[in-house]
């Protein structure tokens, strides 16, 4: 069974100790300690924290890792640690972390009459939110209209979580994609890069 890190309170968790959204299915993301019923529990790190120096929490936590920690070095280990968890990250860095974790996001350009076109698409690299990379084909629709209209939107759903960004896209043609270059896009690209 596989297991994960709790994003909220960094605990190791298995399928049984999953969290569960509004409608009662499971939540990979998060333990069932920290998130029920689609909502968190805990509503700042600084009561997260509290929670896990609690002498119940302290206690099980070094049982669990085998250290003896007191509840001071706790306290600052957890402030060390609990910002690199997707609950706790700031916004961008927690649209980046949801990015990684999604499969295809939805690309949205302009059509020829002022509609939005959503269409699926996949990612190929990103640094961070602030650039992204997908693929397709030149004389696609969404390149054309790309070309025509530069404004553009994505959005990605991972969880519970979802982002909605929008800027402007460019299309590149040139040598310097081949660095992005996969062999699986020989499916997709039979004449290669």
């Amino acid at each position: 069974m596989e297991k994960k890190i709790c994003q909220s309170c960094g605990m190791k968790m298995d399928e049984s100790l999953y969290g569960t959204h509004g409608d009662g299915h499971k939540n990979t993301e998060y333990c069932i300690h920290c998130f029920k019923d689609g909502l968190f529990t805990v509503s700042s790190m600084e009561e997260q924290i509290e929670i896990n120096t609690s002498p119940e929490g302290l206690e099980d936590f070094n049982k669990a890792s085998g250290l003896n920690l007191s509840k001071d070095e706790a306290v600052l280990g957890l402030r060390q640690y609990l910002p690199t968890l997707k609950r706790w990250m700031k916004a961008e860095e927690q649209a980046s972390w949801i990015l990684d974790h999604t499969g295809y996001v939805t690309l949205a350009t302009i059509d020829e009459e002022g509609f939005p076109r959503p269409v699926a698409i996949d990612v190929i690299a990103h640094d961070g939110i602030k650039t992204i990379w997908m693929t397709t084909f030149r004389n696609s629709n969404k390149a054309r209209q790309l070309m025509k209209n530069p404004k553009a939107g994505i959005s990605f759903v991972h969880e519970a979580d979802s982002v909605t960004l929008t800027g402007i896209a460019e299309a590149i043609t040139d040598s310097t994609l081949h660095e992005f270059w996969e062999d699986v896009f020989i499916h997709y690209y039979p004449d290669g890069p």
